[in-house]
């Protein structure tokens, strides 16, 4: 009985499609993420668990599984495994999850990638080490909490020859980066509502 309570509410995947659901864009601009950018790396994932159809925003691992998350749920699909972004450079970034990725390149003008691995969880590091070793440089957006900061000690550990880069410092009053994206969204809003005085005439 137990197995089949735990087959009812495992997560299955039932299609994945370019076009992405109004509400899932609206989900990601409200998180400051560029529907642009998000469009190119991420797809509509239809799902189901426990017999109810779902769909969320969906970012594909280098195992063929799937990271979703929309307004109202936050997984994945197995198998899990880090997803890697592989152009030639030698320097590389370091992701936790995917909604940090987006808005790294929602930040950054113009948007360029250089080499980047998303870990989809920190528990994935290990999977990473071999990929990131053949850079010189690897900056980390990790998060700033425990779990963030014991991981960026371990990737400084395991690469001996590359230059480990925090750059957390600069969202270090945020937990993540995108929590920093949607702060400073917040207050350019701000400002192009503040009155600009009276002419005077």
């Amino acid at each position: 009985a137990k197995d089949r309570l735990t087959e009812a509410l495992r997560l299955a995947i039932l299609s994945d499609r370019e076009q992405i659901h109004p509400a899932l864009v609206s989900y990601l601009t409200g998180r400051g993420i560029d529907p642009a950018i998000a469009r190119t790396y991420c797809r509509e994932v239809r799902y189901t668990i426990g017999g109810k159809e779902y769909f969320a925003v969906g970012f594909r691992n280098d195992a063929g599984g799937w990271e979703l998350r929309s307004a109202r749920f936050k997984g994945g699909s197995s198998p899990k495994h880090i997803t890697t972004l592989d152009n030639g450079s030698d320097m590389a970034m370091a992701f936790e999850g995917f909604i940090d990725f987006l808005s790294y390149l929602s930040l950054k003008e113009p948007v360029t990638v250089d080499d980047s691995i998303v870990l989809n969880s920190v528990v994935n590091l290990h999977k990473a080490v071999s990929f990131f070793s053949r850079h010189r440089v690897v900056h980390a957006l990790l998060d700033n909490d425990d779990a963030g900061q014991k991981a960026l000690a371990r990737l400084g550990e395991s690469l001996p020859s590359s230059e480990v880069i925090d750059q957390s410092v600069f969202y270090r009053d945020h937990k993540y980066l995108n929590e920093y994206l949607q702060e400073k969204q917040h207050q350019q809003v701000q400002r192009k509502q503040q009155p600009h005085g009276h002419k005077v005439r």
